[in-house]
C-alpha cells in the first residue's frame, strides 16, 4: 500500500516546483495508458461524506508479465514454485495470517472498497484461478509432505532406546529412600553411579538394593 505520490517518487517521476507544488503527471498517465490496454485493473470509489476519491487499487493482469517476458504458464510456475517453498518451510499459515492483518488494514484506511462490486469481485477470483491454475498437484504434494512427516516421527520414536517399566527393584529402592536423609541417598546414588556408570533403568535399581549401606 502506496500512495501515487510515493510510487512516483520510487520511478524518479516526482517533481517539485518552486512554490512547493508536487507533480507525479508521468505517472498517472502510465496507469491511464496501462489501464486502457487492459495491462492493470484500477478501482476508484468516491466518498460521499469527505468529497473526496479514496485512495485508488490497482491489480496487475497476466497481461501486464507477458509484456515482461512471462507467459501464463511461467506465472504459474512461479506462484507453484513459491506456494511449495511456503509449505516446505511451513509459512504457507503465517503468510495467511499476514494477508488476514493487510485486508483488515486496508478496511481500515481511505482506500476504495469492494463491497457491492460483485462483478469486480468475480474478475478478480476468474484471473486468480487463471494465474494459479490446478491446484491438485500442490494440494497432492502438501499430503505427501504430511505423510513423510508423520513416518519420519515414528521413526525417530522407534530409534529412540525404550524406557523400561518401573519395576519391583525401583518400588523396593523408592521406599529405602522414603526412610532417608536426602543427603544420605544423594551420596549414596553419586557413589554408585561412579563405580557402575553403564547401569540404567531396573538393574540400576536392583544394583542400589545389592549395595544399601548397613544402619
Amino acid at each position: 500500500m502506496c500512495p501515487v505520490e510515493t510510487l512516483a517518487a520510487q520511478c524518479g517521476q516526482l517533481h517539485q516546483y518552486e512554490n512547493g507544488r508536487k507533480s507525479y503527471d508521468p505517472v498517472l498517465h502510465a496507469l491511464h495508458d496501462w489501464e486502457a490496454a487492459n495491462l492493470i485493473i484500477i478501482h476508484r470509489d468516491f466518498d460521499r461524506e469527505a468529497k473526496q476519491y479514496k485512495a485508488m487499487r490497482i491489480w496487475l493482469r497476466p497481461e501486464f508479465f507477458a509484456g515482461l517476458g512471462f507467459d501464463l504458464a511461467a506465472l504459474r510456475d512461479i506462484v507453484t514454485r513459491f506456494r511449495r517453498w511456503m509449505e516446505r518451510k511451513g509459512l504457507r499459515e503465517e503468510y495467511q495470517k499476514r494477508y488476514a492483518r493487510h485486508v483488515l488494514r486496508l478496511s481500515r484506511s481511505n482506500v476504495a472498497s469492494l463491497d457491492n462490486r460483485h462483478a469486480l469481485k468475480n474478475l478478480l477470483k476468474k484471473l486468480r484461478r487463471l494465474v494459479t491454475g490446478d491446484d491438485e498437484a500442490l494440494e497432492s504434494e502438501r499430503k505427501h509432505l504430511e505423510k513423510a512427516l508423520k513416518e519420519k516421527k515414528v521413526q525417530l520414536k522407534a530409534s529412540r532406546p525404550q524406557e523400561e517399566a518401573p519395576g519391583n527393584a525401583w518400588r523396593l529402592y523408592e521406599r529405602w529412600k522414603q526412610l532417608n536423609p536426602v543427603a544420605v541417598v544423594r551420596e549414596f546414588e553419586q557413589r554408585i553411579k561412579s563405580q557402575f556408570p553403564a547401569l540404567y533403568g531396573e538393574l540400576l535399581y536392583q544394583c542400589y538394593l545389592d549395595n544399601l549401606p548397613d544402619h
